[in-house]
């Protein structure tokens, strides 16, 4: 049996997300097979106290909107935008 392999995934995040971690991107290790839940995961894991504002991030993968179980495969890269409020 192959043993699970760990992969970087290249994160880009803004607005409060950004301000909260300090930087707008960051490499982000998970196991394969993986869906974004998991890049989430690991980033609550990497920066404790910042679940909320993780959790309110809306996850972007080739420039599309995707959910949190969308599968991803290494060298993608994931984009997680702040809602914007406001009028």
């Amino acid at each position: 049996m192959i043993p699970p392999t760990k992969v970087a995934f290249s994160v880009r995040v803004n607005g409060k997300l950004a301000e909260e971690i300090g930087t707008s991107r960051l490499s982000v290790e998970v196991t394969e097979p993986a869906i974004i839940q998991d890049i989430l995961d690991e980033m609550i894991s990497m920066f404790p106290g910042t679940s909320r504002i993780i959790n309110q991030a809306i996850p972007f993968l080739g420039g599309n909107h995707s959910g949190v179980n969308e599968k991803i495969r290494s060298g993608q890269e994931i984009t997680l935008l702040m809602p914007a409020a406001g009028g």
